[in-house]
C-alpha cells in the first residue's frame, strides 16, 4: 500500500498507458453514468445520523473522497490494491473487530459474486453496522426515460421521468463456465443483474429483507437507469 502511486505520477505522466486509461472515464457519453457518484453520496452525507461509513469495492474512491470532503469517516475495502484502500479484501474475508458504522454500502460490486453467496455476503456485511446498508446494482431490464429543463425569466422548472419493465429484460446470464475462475478472475463478470428472470427487483430486495434489513428507498438514478439504489435500515 505504500508504494502506491497516484497515475499521474507514473512515468510519462500524463502520457502514460495507466492514465490514458483512467482518463477515459472523462468521455462525454459516460456523463449521465457520473451522476451515480451523486446517488452514492446523497444519503451518507444528508442522514443526519450517519457519520461513520465502511465502503466494499471503492474502486477509483471517488465516493469517499467526497465523503471524507463533508467531514464523514469513511473507510474503503476492495479486492484489489490498484486505487490504495485503506483494507485489501474481499467481502466475505473482511473483518473488522469491534467497530461499528452508521453505514455500510457497496456499489455495482455485489453482483460480481455468485447470487447462491449473495445472502451470507449480505448478512456478514450487516455485521458491521445497526443503522444502514446502501447499495447500487446494476439493472438490465427495459428502462425509458425523459429529462426536461426550461430556463425563462422569472420561470425555471427541470424534470425527470423514467419507467422500468423487468419482464423485457434480457436473458438469464449463463455462469457455468465462471465456476471454473480463479483469483481476481473470479470478479470481472457480472454474475447476475437485476431485472433479468430469476432476479427481479422484488426477488432481490427479499433477499436483502430475509437477512434482516427493512427497505427505506429504492430507486433508479434517473439519468442512467441502469443503477439501481437499494436503502434499507437493520432491524
Amino acid at each position: 500500500m505504500n508504494n502506491y502511486k497516484h497515475p499521474i505520477e507514473h512515468k510519462n505522466g500524463k502520457e502514460s498507458a495507466e492514465y490514458k486509461e483512467y482518463a477515459n472515464d472523462f468521455r462525454e457519453d459516460r456523463v449521465t453514468q457520473w451522476t451515480s457518484i451523486f446517488y452514492q453520496c446523497l444519503p451518507i452525507v444528508r442522514l443526519p445520523d450517519v457519520h461513520t461509513v465502511l465502503e466494499f469495492g471503492s474502486g477509483r474512491k471517488l465516493t469517499s473522497s467526497i465523503n471524507r470532503h463533508f467531514g464523514i469517516d469513511h473507510i474503503t475495502v476492495d479486492v484489489s490494491d490498484r486505487f490504495n484502500p485503506d483494507h485489501i479484501s474481499s467481502i466475505a474475508n473482511f473483518n473488522e473487530e469491534n467497530r461499528k458504522f452508521d453505514l455500510v454500502c457497496s456499489f455495482q460490486c455485489l453482483e460480481h459474486n455468485p447470487l447462491e453467496e449473495l445472502s451470507d455476503l449480505i448478512i456478514h456485511m450487516g455485521k458491521f453496522t445497526d443503522k444502514y446498508l446502501y447499495v447500487s446494482l446494476p439493472y438490465n431490464g427495459a428502462w425509458f426515460s425523459s429529462f426536461m429543463s426550461i430556463r425563462l425569466p422569472k420561470i425555471a422548472f427541470h424534470s425527470f421521468w423514467n419507467k422500468q419493465l423487468d419482464g423485457a429484460a434480457g436473458p438469464k446470464i449463463k455462469i457455468a463456465s465462471f465456476y471454473q475462475r480463479s483469483g481476481m478472475n473470479r470478479y470481472r463478470p457480472h454474475w447476475w443483474e437485476v431485472g433479468r428472470p430469476g432476479t427481479s427487483k422484488k426477488q432481490v430486495q427479499a433477499i436483502f429483507e430475509q437477512c434482516g434489513f427493512k427497505l427505506i428507498e429504492r430507486k433508479h438514478n434517473p439519468f442512467y437507469p441502469h443503477h439501481i439504489f437499494f436503502l434499507f435500515k437493520k432491524v
